[in-house]
């Protein structure tokens, strides 16, 4: 199947017996938390990119709300947003648990993932032009910079709240070398450490896009047909 992103007049391609369906788009990263899952548990799968600004009629139709991730199964069921997606897969894919069995360590974990939103906000005005907000961003960040205690947020080895997190991690390195951000080491060691190991780990090499290519697609983004394939590998 191609991994070309579907947009209107093309057709929906048929689902497969006995295969999960990942219905994603290269560049969002509430799609990339799915996927590395996917990837973490060794999870067969097929996906289908959509453009997100002209999507596909019939996308509507399995995803109301247009957006992805959306996991769709080869009896035509479907399931969308990242978080439920992700937690379904470890739950059903109980090989490789990602998410802790304690009670008390899996809530600290959803209030990790959960704090998550007070990044987000100074991240994508920062990104799109907001220069004036960068130490709220930076700020949001030592709260991750301060939980960094072992290897990974969830402890001595990667979790399933380091996979939900990762996606605007990994764009970290795209704001500093691109944007300016001033993530440096005096003031972040444990972070910076931390995104060397984490792209170390197989599901993160099989999900991770450069700097180059994120500032193609960014550049590409404020027109009305964004260059969502500039990603995709030949």
């Amino acid at each position: 199947m191609s991994l070309k992103h579907l947009g209107p007049g093309s057709q929906l391609p048929p689902l497969q017996p006995g295969k999960l369906r990942l219905y994603s788009m290269v560049f969002c990263p509430f799609a990339q938390r799915s996927r590395l899952v996917l990837a973490a548990k060794n999870i067969p799968y097929e996906v289908v990119n959509i453009k997100l600004k002209v999507k596909p009629e019939w996308y509507l139709d399995i995803n109301p709300s247009g957006m992805v991730p959306c996991l769709q199964f080869d009896d035509g069921r479907a399931l969308p947003e990242s978080l439920i997606v992700s937690e379904y897969l470890d739950n059903a894919y109980p090989e490789n648990k990602l998410k802790p069995t304690d009670p008390y360590t899996n809530a600290v974990h959803s209030v990790m993932i959960d704090s998550l939103g007070k990044v987000i906000t100074p991240f994508y005005k920062f990104l799109f032009g907001d220069a004036s907000i960068a130490e709220d961003l930076l700020k949001s960040l030592e709260y991750y910079e301060k939980r960094l205690e072992k290897s990974y947020l969830g402890g001595d080895r990667p979790a399933f709240v380091d996979y939900m997190i990762w996606p605007w991690i990994e764009r970290l390195e795209f704001l500093k070398e691109k944007k300016n951000l001033d993530l440096n080491e005096k003031r972040f060691p444990r972070l910076l450490a931390y995104i060397d190991r984490m792209k170390q780990l197989p599901a993160v090499k099989e999900t991770i896009l450069s700097v180059e290519t994120y500032d193609k697609f960014f550049q590409s983004y404020s027109g009305n047909e964004p260059d969502y394939d500039c990603g995709i590998s030949a």
